[in-house]
C-alpha cells in the first residue's frame, strides 16, 4: 500500500538532484517499517554520492588540499556538494576498503601457496649486461605528525583520526614503500594495508612476499633478486623477512656519496683537506676499492673529530659487501642508484604531504599514500569502476580477435 513519499538527494558530477520517492507499507504485515523501491533495490540510500563524484574527489585529494577539492567540486558541479571533511572520509573509506581486499588477497595467496624449494639466487652476475635481474627498492618517507591537541581549522590535513587512541606518536608519520620489477620489466609500487587507526594491518614484507610469489613462482625457479638500498637497518630486516637469507644487495651510489660528504665535513680540518680527501675516496669507491679507502682513512687522514672518523670507518666496514664496482656496472647498463625509489617516495607521499605548515595523522597520511600507489600502478579505473574496466578488456579482446 502507498504511504506517502520520502525525500531523496543524489549528489553527482552533474550536480545535486532532489526528488520524492514513494513509500510502501506491506499490507500483509503492517507492523513492518515502510520501505521504498530504492530500499528494495539497494539504490540511492540516504546521503548517496555517485562513484564518479567520489573518484573525482579522491583523485584531486592527492594533488591539492581537501578544502581546495571542495571548491573544485563546487566549480565543476555548480553546487558545494561536499565538505572538506566528507572528502577526507571518502579518501579514508576507500583506503580502508583497499586494505581489507589487499589483506584478504595476501592471506589467500600464502595459504594456498604450493610449498616450493625456490631459493634466491646469490650469485647474480651484476656486471653482465645480459644477466637477468629482478630489481627491488625499498625506502621510507616521513611527514610531520599532528599534535594531540591540534584544532581542526584550515582543512583536513589536520583532521583527527576516526576513533581516539590512548597513545599517538606526534613526532612523525612514516610510510614504507617498496618498488619491485615485474616480468615485463615494469615496476610496481607497494605499501602496507592499514587499519582504521592508520597502523599497518599487515607487515609490508608479507605483502611483498605474496606479490613476488604470485608473479614469479611458476616462471623462475631461482629469483635473481638485486636490492638497491640506502643501507638502512630496517630495510635489511624487511628483505631478510621475505627471503630468509638476504639476496644480492647494492649500496646506492647516491647515498654512499652523500654519507661520505657529510662525514668528511665533520672529519676534515678545513675545506681544502675535505676536497682532497673526497677526491681520493670517490675515485676509489667508484671502482669498489673499499679496502684502499679504509686504509687511507686509518693512516692518511688527520681528523678534527676522531670519533667521527671511526664512525665513518665503521659505516664502510658494515656495508663493504654492498659496495661494488659502480663504474663497471654502469658501463654494463645496469642500475647503480635508487633514483626511481627517491622519485617514488616523492610521488606517493612527499609531493602532496611535505609542504610548509602541514601535519598529519597516520590514517590520513597513509590513506592518501595507498590511493596514490593504486594510481601509479595504473589500477585507478579498475579500482573505482571494475565493471567498466572489465567491459573495456572484453572489447579489446574482441577487437584483437582473441
Amino acid at each position: 500500500m502507498c504511504n506517502g513519499k520520502s525525500p531523496i538527494t543524489i549528489k553527482t558530477l552533474h550536480g545535486r538532484f532532489e526528488f520524492n520517492v514513494q513509500r510502501f507499507t506491506d499490507w500483509t504485515n503492517p507492523s513492518q517499517p515502510n520501505r521504498t523501491y530504492f530500499d528494495y533495490t539497494d539504490q540511492f540510500q540516504d546521503g548517496y554520492i555517485s562513484d564518479r563524484l567520489k573518484e573525482f574527489s579522491a583523485y584531486y585529494s592527492n594533488r591539492i588540499s581537501y578544502s581546495e577539492v571542495a571548491g573544485l567540486v563546487e566549480r565543476v558541479t555548480g553546487d558545494r556538494q561536499l565538505s572538506d571533511q566528507k572528502i577526507w572520509e571518502i579518501v579514508v573509506d576507500k583506503a580502508l576498503a583497499i586494505s581489507e581486499d589487499q589483506q584478504a588477497e595476501v592471506e589467500k595467496q600464502l595459504v594456498n601457496a604450493v610449498p616450493s624449494t625456490r631459493k634466491v639466487e646469490k650469485k647474480v652476475t651484476i656486471y653482465d649486461s645480459k644477466s637477468e635481474e629482478v630489481l627491488l627498492f625499498e625506502d621510507a618517507i616521513q611527514v610531520h605528525g599532528q599534535k594531540e591537541n591540534r584544532q581542526h581549522k584550515q582543512g583536513l590535513e589536520q583532521k583527527p583520526i576516526l576513533e581516539p587512541t590512548p597513545e599517538v606518536n606526534t613526532s612523525a608519520i612514516q610510510t614504507d614503500i617498496v618498488i619491485w620489477q615485474k616480468r615485463n620489466d615494469q615496476f610496481k609500487y607497494l605499501t602496507a594495508p592499514i587499519n582504521h587507526r592508520g597502523d599497518e594491518a599487515m607487515p609490508l614484507s608479507i605483502v611483498l612476499k605474496s606479490a613476488l610469489m604470485q608473479e614469479y613462482q611458476q616462471d623462475l625457479p631461482c629469483l635473481p633478486i638485486v636490492v638497491i638500498t640506502d643501507g638502512a637497518k630496517n630495510i635489511r630486516q624487511d628483505i631478510t623477512a621475505v627471503f630468509g637469507d638476504p639476496p644480492v644487495m647494492i649500496l646506492d651510489w647516491y647515498h654512499l656519496g652523500k654519507k661520505s660528504r657529510d662525514m668528511m665535513s665533520m672529519i676534515a680540518r678545513n675545506k681544502e683537506e675535505k676536497q682532497q680527501h673526497l677526491k681520493f675516496i670517490f675515485g676509489h669507491l667508484w671502482h669498489g676499492r673499499i679496502y684502499t679507502v679504509l686504509n687511507y682513512l686509518k693512516t692518511e687522514v688527520s681528523p678534527k673529530n676522531e670519533e667521527k672518523r671511526w664512525e665513518f670507518i665503521g659505516y664502510l666496514e658494515k656495508h663493504k659487501s654492498e659496495i661494488i664496482d659502480y663504474d663497471r656496472r654502469k658501463k654494463a647498463g645496469k642500475v647503480i642508484g635508487s633514483g626511481i625509489m627517491e622519485k617514488g617516495c616523492d610521488q606517493v607521499i612527499g609531493r602532496r604531504q611535505k609542504k610548509k605548515g602541514m601535519s598529519w595523522r597516520a590514517v590520513g597520511s597513509r590513506s592518501l599514500g595507498i590511493l596514490k600507489v593504486v594510481e601509479l600502478n595504473n589500477e585507478w579505473e579498475k579500482l573505482w569502476f571494475p565493471k567498466d574496466a572489465a567491459n573495456d578488456s572484453s572489447n579489446l579482446r574482441m577487437a584483437s580477435g582473441s
